[in-house]
């Protein structure tokens, strides 16, 4: 009998819309809205990747939650 196991990948994000690009070996981050996807670019820390992606969800004025950082009030 096969025992079958499941590979596990240590390049899987907590947070939302950041994933691992293997091309580049970064955290690449994006956003979507309407039917468009909004690109944070690319960085070396998932947490990074995260924080570009707040900035831009900030920067549209989108009603999405925020990850790491907290509106000004």
């Amino acid at each position: 009998m096969k025992k079958i196991t499941k590979k596990t990948n240590n390049r899987v994000s907590g947070y939302t819309g950041v994933g691992w690009n293997r091309e580049q070996q970064k955290w690449r981050s994006s956003v979507s809205s309407g039917g468009i996807k909004y690109d944070c670019g690319y960085h070396n820390t998932e947490r990074d990747a995260a924080k570009a992606r707040d900035r831009k969800i900030l920067a549209l004025g989108l009603s999405k939650p925020l990850q790491i950082l907290r509106p000004v009030a």
